[in-house]
């Protein structure tokens, strides 16, 4: 009977042994993804089997250093070239007073010469030197005449001093390079204002004159029969210009332009007209691209004939022609004052390039600047500039393209 217990226990449990793998293991038909989860008491039974791991290395590798190396790298011979310096090409040096280029800036240091020029009687036509001035201005003297103040500044000197030397190689025995010079006007001492530390050069004058003039020297000629004797030689016009050093910044006032400006009207001619023993004009000339003057022999024809410069035995030509309005009135029967220091606003017209201008023009701050009705600098073209002073009752036609001078009133 314990035999048989025995028995039927070891049968049980081999059964057991059997039948549980089977029973585990869910059968299923489907070819889905998901499997039927096992239900009932074998569900507790189930063991989820843990997902693989991988142990990963938790210390860093040593790297042995020299144990790998990277091939040398290819040498490679590198040329240095040697830094060029460029060197700025140098400024030019310009004459504020022309626009022009100088070659030496020396001579900009030299002060400027004023010479007072004769232009009556006839025969002290033609003048010398006129051609080599920066500046020229006419001025009205009374009588119906007129007189030149030439301004000498820059180079002018060594062109004066070559020219010369060629004339009396040439067997010409000029007596002067610059002349005739005539005496001293009120008005040029307004005029020499306009340039700083500037000597001018006269013939002497009146006493009444020769009082209100500054800085000034007496020349003499030669003859005293002859009020053309009178002038001044190359090597002394250097002399009086050396030996005191001036400041070219003090003499920019006007500006310059090669393109001439906007708003300029066709003037390929004017004349202007002292009376009828005086007149004179200027006629734009496309070769040389400067205004060429001529003037009548006081003879009452009112003919022009060239105005020729004596040491070159050219016509005389200058880039811009400037006519400036001011005031005139009598100190005298023979002493007229022209007021052209200090002024502003004052009206003007600018021949330059075969046109006209017309312009406004002050020396309220002691230099002559010239500018249109907005107050914008008119410039004028690089070179040489004439300037006819007229007096307020002067006219203009423009239409005919005459400048009538007109005397002041006098109570002389």
């Amino acid at each position: 009977m314990l035999f048989g217990a025995r028995l039927r226990r070891t049968i049980s449990l081999i059964l057991f042994v059997f039948l549980l793998p089977a029973c585990s293991i869910p059968l299923s038909s489907s070819n889905n993804a998901e499997s039927a989860q096992p239900e009932g008491p074998i569900a507790d039974a189930v063991v989820e089997k843990p997902a693989a791991t991988v142990q990963l290395p938790t210390a860093v590798p040593k790297v042995i250093e020299g144990e790998i190396k990277e091939p040398p790298a290819e040498a490679t011979e590198i040329e240095i070239q040697p830094t060029q310096t460029v060197e700025p090409e140098p400024e030019q040096s310009i004459n504020p007073m022309t626009g022009l280029p100088v070659e030496d800036p020396d001579v900009l240091q030299r002060r400027p010469l004023l010479v007072s020029i004769s232009n009556f009687p006839p025969t002290a036509r033609p003048q010398a030197g006129l051609s080599f001035a920066s500046h020229v201005y006419s001025t009205f003297i009374g009588f119906g005449m007129n007189r030149y103040v030439a301004v000498f500044y820059g180079d002018y000197a060594e062109h004066l001093q070559e020219i010369f030397a060629n004339r009396l190689a040439e067997g010409n025995n000029d007596d002067f390079a610059i002349g005739p010079v005539r005496s001293g006007r009120v008005a040029f001492e307004d005029i020499k204002n306009q340039y700083p530390h500037a000597l001018l050069i006269t013939a002497g004058a009146s006493p009444e004159v020769l009082s209100q003039l500054s800085n000034q020297v007496s020349v003499f000629g030669s003859d005293d029969e002859s009020v053309n004797s009178t002038g001044v030689g190359a090597n002394a016009l250097g002399q009086l210009a050396s030996g005191y050093p001036v400041d070219p910044l003090k003499y920019e006032s006007l500006e310059f332009e090669t393109a001439p400006p906007e708003g300029g009207e066709s003037a390929e001619f004017v004349r202007i007209i002292y009376n009828y023993l005086n007149q004179n004009g200027w006629e734009y000339d496309l070769g040389s691209r400067t205004y060429l003057r001529s003037q009548d022999q006081a003879d009452g024809s009112g003919e022009l004939t060239p105005t020729i410069d004596k040491l070159t035995g050219e016509q005389l030509g200058f880039e811009n022609v400037v006519v400036l309005w001011a005031k005139h009135s009598y100190l005298s029967p023979t002493v007229v004052q022209i007021n052209l220091s200090y002024v502003w606003d004052q009206f003007g017209l600018l021949y330059r390039d075969g046109q006209v201008y017309e312009i406004k023009w002050s020396t309220r701050n002691g230099k002559l600047m010239i500018y249109d009705g907005e107050g914008a600098p008119v410039p004028l073209k690089p070179g040489k500039t004439w300037f006819e002073v007229v007096s307020f009752q002067t006219t203009w036609d423009r239409d005919k393209s005459i400048v009538r001078f007109h005397e002041p009133p006098s109570d002389f």
